[in-house]
């Protein structure tokens, strides 16, 4: 890995200081933000599939994306302008500088120290990890896609849907197994083929226990940034993949405490989160806080557009949630069923653990 940056090269200069401060008071007194009421029907909750289509109740009448954007965001952005000013290249931030929001940087901080208090079991190589997760996608519910009119393109490509449970191999050395919910409550199991190592993501929990659990590092690793002395390009493309590693990071792996912590402490210093109060919710109808980004889902592709892509964590233990994907701009064209506050896609996680054998339940 690369070398971490001493105490001193990490600060902030006094004049960069004085701008970021000028800039986030300025940016408090123009900008009204509102706060809903938290709508949290308990994370106990029974957990249901979505089987029917999902609209998000409107916090306010928005007519354009940045309007509902505002209306739910608690904290003001950072921009890497104020940060570094005109014409200099951005450094690599520590938890204390460069964060994407005021709020978001707070919550995950909260959210960090919750994960690495939990308790993690010895792993062996010969073990798999179990996941069970509910997954939407728009494209599989009936109800939306009876909405598309007439002579529109539509694609018969698969996506998530329903409750799915996974057993993958701890050293990606063992066949794995996935379970769907069929028709009728008939399980339809399928085999997972040994992974091989993933290059830019990792494909197994051998692979995950490999990544920094240093948060600067984590940051590097999120930006691939890969020699001594690289930095981000200060472009929006790199933070919304360095959000987008996140975003599968945490719906795809078993992550160990102090990894965990990293990875949240390391996305509080990507520009542009914010905090979703009140009306996030996961694919499981669970009610959370979550940390967002506009446009960012590696999962969506073309649907990533016009959307706002959520981090959904429980507001009394701070545990993940899901992930979920919504619309926050109007219908593209005449093809286009979705309105402002329609669910595009999600995941819920409901269960993650380590067992034994494949089709053991934790």
């Amino acid at each position: 890995m690369n070398d971490i940056p001493s105490s001193r090269d990490r600060d902030l200069p006094p004049g960069r200081q004085r701008v970021l401060r000028e800039y986030l008071m300025r940016e408090i007194s123009e900008t009204q933000i509102h706060e809903t009421g938290s709508a949290d029907r308990g994370n106990g909750a029974e957990v249901r599939p979505v089987r029917t289509f999902w609209r998000r109740p409107a916090v306010v009448a928005p007519v354009t994306a940045a309007a509902l954007t505002i209306a739910v965001v608690v904290g003001v952005s950072v921009t890497r302008d104020a940060a570094t000013g005109p014409g200099q290249g951005p450094d690599v931030p520590t938890a204390s500088q460069g964060k994407g929001s005021e709020g978001a940087a707070e919550l995950l901080e909260q959210i960090a120290k919750a994960a690495e208090k939990q308790p993690f079991p010895e792993v062996g190589d010969d073990q798999f990890v179990y996941v069970k997760r509910v997954s939407y996608h728009w494209k599989e519910n009936p109800k939306m896609m009876m909405k598309v009119p007439k002579g529109c393109a539509t694609t018969t490509e698969g996506h998530e849907w329903g409750m799915r449970e996974f057993w993958e191999s701890v050293d990606g050395q063992h066949e794995g197994l996935s379970r769907d919910d069929g028709p009728g409550g008939k399980n339809i199991d399928r085999p997972i083929a040994r992974p091989l190592p993933g290059k830019d993501m990792p494909n197994y929990f051998r692979q995950v226990e490999e990544l920094p659990t240093d948060p600067v590092e984590m940051y590097r690793w999120l930006y691939d940034l890969q020699k001594k002395g690289d930095k981000p390009s200060g472009k929006r493309a790199d933070d919304v993949k360095a959000y987008g590693k996140v975003v599968r990071l945490l719906t795809s792996q078993l992550l160990p405490p102090r990894t965990a912590a990293a990875l949240y402490r390391a996305a509080a210093m990507i520009p542009g989160l914010t905090v979703v109060k009140g009306v996030a919710e996961d694919a499981a109808g669970r009610h959370g806080v979550a940390v967002a980004m506009n446009e960012s889902n590696p999962f969506a592709g073309p649907d990533a557009v016009g959307t706002r892509t959520e981090l959904v964590f429980s507001e009394k233990t701070f545990a993940f949630l899901g992930e979920t994907t919504i619309r926050i701009v109007g219908p593209k064209d005449k093809c286009d069923p979705r309105v402002v506050g329609d669910l595009v896609e999600a995941r819920a996680a409901i269960d993650r653990a380590v067992v034994d054998k494949i089709g053991q339940n934790p």
